[in-house]
């Protein structure tokens, strides 16, 4: 899962002029990687580690990166972020907006339409336990503009942390939509129109283990079967991670 809608917790706190500024990372491993309802491991199991940066200001930046497998070239993914996150007073509600680039070290050529990378606008709206976000590619470098990921691609998304009564435990749900700008053009070549856009939803069932750290089983699901999601059945996979 991409990092920009939470910092990681730190480990260690150092002085930064007039305000405190955090320094953390974590390390994650799972038996999938799943980003927006579908895989980027090809089903295989992913390795993940980040480096955060983050002061009372709200400012933050880091890097997150994961082993990835699209069938091409590449089998990583990087992804550099920054932005700002706070409270929004006393009111219990609280925001992130922020700037995320993915990049695919190695990936592209011809047989997939040129390099990958893509980046986002994200902004995000938290009250409680529920948070919306929204996500605009607002550049990317794929040559075809009748495909997915390039800009005016549009990511909405809707997460909740549900009360559980066990210490240590966490339940969270999400649902989410992305609406792709080249949806309904002849992708394939067939003559025919063909849709993009998909609905996904999940759970996340997590226990926190102390200096073990988080063990989680999760559920994602897809509600159809398109070009860039291959798989509308029920998904399960395990993940385990721990902040230092």
């Amino acid at each position: 899962m991409k990092p920009i809608y939470t910092l990681l917790a730190a480990a260690c706190v150092v002085a930064s002029g007039a305000a405190q500024a955090e320094l953390g990372a974590n390390l994650g491993v799972s038996s999938n990687y799943y980003f927006r309802g579908v895989s980027q491991t090809d089903d295989a199991a992913a390795i993940s580690g980040s480096v955060d940066y983050s002061n009372d200001s709200g400012f933050y930046l880091g890097t997150w990166m994961s082993n990835v497998d699209f069938g091409g070239k590449e089998d990583m993914e990087v992804d550099l972020y920054a932005g700002f996150a706070s409270d929004i007073g006393d009111s219990g509600a609280s925001y992130d907006l922020g700037l995320l680039h993915y990049w695919y070290p190695g990936a592209g050529g011809d047989d997939q339409g040129g390099e990958l990378d893509y980046t986002e606008v994200i902004a995000s709206l938290g009250f409680g336990a529920v948070t919306a976000t929204l996500g605009y590619t607002v550049d990317s470098e794929y040559d075809d503009d009748d495909a997915p990921f390039i800009e005016g691609d549009i990511y909405y998304g809707l997460s909740a942390d549900l009360p559980v009564d066990i210490e240590g435990f966490g339940l969270s749900v999400f649902v989410g939509y992305y609406d792709f700008d080249a949806d309904g053009s002849d992708i394939t070549g067939d003559g025919n129109d063909d849709d993009l856009s998909y609905t996904h939803w999940g759970a996340s069932f997590s226990k926190d283990a102390g200096d073990m750290g988080t063990f989680s089983v999760n559920y994602e699901q897809a509600d159809d079967v398109t070009e860039v999601n291959p798989d509308d059945n029920p998904n399960f996979w395990l993940g385990w991670s721990k902040d230092f």
